[in-house]
């Protein structure tokens, strides 16, 4: 998981840019998934619930895949240099 500065609008930011990560609410697959929890697979928490599971507005959650690692560390720089 990514914590980002910038809360919900650097979340979704940072999603847009992934050129390689997928934006996907199911974080199973062979490729490389990415989602923001508290709008898609925990939206249905109270804002008491969030906070005990520590999800906050900024957080992004990664299911690495199998691509290159490589290939993955620079979309994510891409994408952390575009926010």
């Amino acid at each position: 998981s990514l914590e980002l500065k910038g809360g919900k609008p650097a979340a979704f930011d940072f999603l847009r840019h992934l050129q390689i990560a997928m934006n996907a609410v199911s974080l199973g697959g062979v490729e490389t998934l990415a989602c923001h929890p508290k709008t898609t697979t925990h939206s249905g928490f109270t804002e008491q619930e969030f906070a005990q599971a520590g999800i906050t507005d900024g957080l992004v959650r990664v299911s690495v895949g199998i691509e290159h690692w490589r290939d993955l560390l620079s979309d994510f720089e891409q994408a952390l240099d575009a926010i």
